[in-house]
């Protein structure tokens, strides 16, 4: 099983390694949750603070479906 993780705003720039425009395809399995997911993907795990997939938001006890495409946001603040 596979999901497609993008990442946004600021968090392409701390990913550990050469980070591809087009995102990365991450092996995974079936029952994966969001939390385990964040921790697959090599980056300052506390810089995820939003994540989306398939277009909706997604909590951390979410199971990530196959094929899924899924993006991280950073945190974000403002007023």
């Amino acid at each position: 099983m596979q999901v497609h993780v993008k990442l946004y705003g600021t968090l392409p720039k701390l990913y550990l390694g050469d980070y591809p425009k087009t995102g990365l395809d991450v092996a995974a399995w079936q029952g994966l949750t969001v939390a385990e997911l964040v921790q697959l993907v090599p980056l300052p795990h506390n810089q995820v603070a939003i994540v989306s997939i398939n277009g909706f938001l997604a909590k951390a006890a979410d199971a990530v479906p196959q094929n899924a495409q899924v993006k991280f946001f950073q945190p974000i603040n403002g007023g």
